[in-house]
């Protein structure tokens, strides 16, 4: 067609007012971009997309439904779910008689036309719908064949790493015993069994804080990517944010007007909102914000297990970027991560997943949020970029991970039943050889503010990281295979390190201090073995510390570094969560225990006020 019949479409679409040369310049940008022009019309002019589709149904001469729910056919049952994001067209019936719903691109506009003006009788064939609502026609009408994926496709891809196969009651029961027993022995070691016990209790609490201690003494090295230059809007390619939520209406506003402030062509991104049905307030929330042509909206019919992962699993074959990421309903990143994660992925083509860091903004609450801010900063801009610089396998942090959206499917994507599902991920990626790394990119979060909350999170995290560990053990031949030697031990330190190590200080701090007092009360002194696991727990400590420590300095919340003397304390509140995180993995494993947030906007006075960079 010509460049005047273009020019001409494009004020029509966009309605009175709009001048030839801003008709020129939507063309002109959609080349560019290399986008659809309707998409260009749609974010210059503030169009969304039920007017934009309906205008195009005018100009073609056909029936227009803003959605297309309850009216397409399901498609054939061993059809590739992955190809619903591509779909343009689908089959259905209205009022008894068959039809073709269809959400066309600019281009195709004319040829349609044509085709009408030669067979008047296919304009009541044809009915045009927003293509979000071509898609979430297409999610409804083979929900079911979606549910079964959401909780299936890792057992057909990775069938040696998934929860609901390998966690089997007995290997839970057995586990639970066992941590009891060693947790006992931890009790009783200071007074009778120092010799025996000592060696395995030494490598548990020592072996993960040595490393961190490492990684504090070379925290100056580069372990974060980072790039000076950024891509231009017309080299970046499509990106997708996936955004899970329940019970969480009154977070949709912030974590909306945080997507809006996204640097990133509107044109090339869409944000998915993807709730479960069980949340019609949130669902109502979601819903007032679809004016933007950006989002859009998924609502996860209802079904065991009711988890994150699983609701991401669901929505995943319907989105259409090249890259995906994953924000919580709390989460407030930065502008550029969007782009920035794209510039890395083009200039870094050996890497699957890119981590950016998390920020606790609301560290100054009260004791608790303090460190949880220091754990925060210790563990996102320490400990996981030693673990990027070694490319050791990287237990991911839950949010705020960017993935090349093809490998994402053919990995077999999250694990639906396993409750901490960004480690499980993290680890299944390097046993397929395949390497994540952080980047330089904040997102700001908030930390429970009460010690309940606190648990109850903790409590999840950890019987989602027994999980991981079980899981991936469930084969040890098999998983030293995937790993080789290094990265096998590396594992079992960081994710079973993190478990018992904590699962044994409870007690044995309290054996210790007991003990202490004894020999303080009865003789004046303190025993050489007392001593020695007094030196264990403090080198336990001293590795956290000195993360915390780093981490709090690179984020400028040093006045927060005092709270680090009730390290203690909180591996205290740790050690609770183990126990009943031990007590949830016999009766139920797969529960997920929602932690309600509060909002950042009642902290901060702008959304990233605490975004500060890393002095060095």
């Amino acid at each position: 067609m010509t460049q005047e019949h273009d020019t001409a479409l494009v004020r029509a679409l966009a309605g009175d007012g709009v001048s030839e040369h801003d008709a020129a310049a939507v063309l002109a940008r959609a080349e560019a971009l290399g986008v659809d022009p309707a998409a260009v019309i749609s974010a210059t002019f503030g169009i969304g997309p039920a007017i934009l589709y309906e205008r195009m149904a005018t100009y073609l001469g056909v029936g227009f439904r803003a959605t297309a729910t309850h009216f397409v056919t399901r498609l054939d049952p061993d059809a590739d779910l992955d190809v619903l994001a591509t779909l343009s067209t689908a089959r259905g019936t209205v009022a008894g008689d068959p039809v073709l719903f269809i959400a066309p691109d600019f281009r195709s506009l004319a040829t349609l036309k044509t085709a009408i003006s030669r067979d008047p009788g296919l304009a009541g064939r044809l009915v045009v719908v927003p293509p979000r609502a071509l898609r979430q026609a297409l999610a409804d009408a083979n929900a079911a064949a979606l549910l079964d994926a959401s909780v299936q496709r890792l057992a057909r891809r990775f069938p040696l790493g998934n929860s609901h196969l390998e966690l089997t009651p007995a290997l839970r029961i057995a586990f639970t015993l066992a941590l009891y027993t060693l947790m006992a022995l931890a009790l009783f070691s200071p007074l009778i069994v120092q010799a025996l016990f000592l060696p395995f209790l030494t490598i548990v609490l020592a072996a993960p804080s040595i490393f961190r201690i490492w990684a504090a003494a070379t925290a100056d090295r580069i372990g974060v990517l980072d790039t000076p230059e950024l891509l231009d809007d017309a080299a970046l390619p499509t990106y997708s944010v996936l955004i899970p939520l329940r019970d969480e209406a009154h977070m949709v506003p912030q974590i909306a007007e945080a997507m809006r402030r996204l640097d990133y062509p509107a044109e090339k991104l869409e944000i998915v909102f993807v709730v479960e049905s069980t949340s019609p307030a949130t669902v109502s929330a979601v819903q007032t914000e679809l004016d933007d042509q950006r989002f859009s909206l998924v609502v996860v019919p209802r079904r065991a297990p009711f988890t994150k992962p699983k609701a991401l699993n669901y929505a995943l074959p319907l989105v259409t970027g090249d890259h995906v990421v994953v924000f919580d309903a709390e989460d407030v990143p930065e502008r550029l991560q969007l782009r920035r994660a794209a510039t890395l992925f083009s200039r870094h083509p050996g890497i699957s997943c890119l981590q950016a860091e998390l920020l606790v903004t609301n560290g100054h609450h009260n004791w608790l949020t303090a460190l949880f801010a220091g754990e925060y900063a210790g563990h996102f801009a320490v400990l996981l970029p030693a673990i990027g610089r070694t490319r050791l396998p990287m237990p991911l942090g839950g949010t705020s991970n960017h993935f090349r959206t093809g490998e994402l499917k053919t990995i077999g994507a999250w694990d639906a039943f396993n409750v901490t599902e960004d480690a499980d991920l993290g680890i299944r990626l390097a046993r397929l050889g395949l390497r994540c790394a952080s980047f330089a990119a904040l997102t700001s979060e908030e930390a429970p503010e009460t010690v309940d909350a606190w648990i109850k999170q903790r409590t999840r995290w950890m019987k989602g990281w027994v999980q991981t560990f079980l899981v991936h053990n469930a084969h040890p031949r098999q998983l030293l295979n995937d790993l080789g030697w290094r990265d096998f031990l590396a594992f079992n330190i960081f994710v079973g390190g993190m478990v018992f190590s904590i699962a044994l200080h409870g007690l044995f701090l309290s054996a210790v201090i007991g003990r202490a007092a004894v020999n303080l009360t009865q003789y004046g002194i303190v025993d050489t073995w007392t001593l020695v696991h007094a030196g264990i727990l403090a080198l336990g400590y001293s590795g956290t510390a000195a993360i915390n420590l780093i981490g709090l300095a690179r984020i400028g919340r040093m006045d927060l570094a005092p709270w680090l003397c009730l390290l203690p304390v909180y591996w205290l509140l740790a050690w609770a969560a183990v126990v009943r995180a031990t007590l949830e993995l016999v009766h139920r494993p797969f529960h997920w225990e929602k932690t309600r947030h509060l909002g950042l906007g009642r902290l901060l006075p702008s959304p990233l006020r605490a975004s500060r960079r890393r002095p060095f």
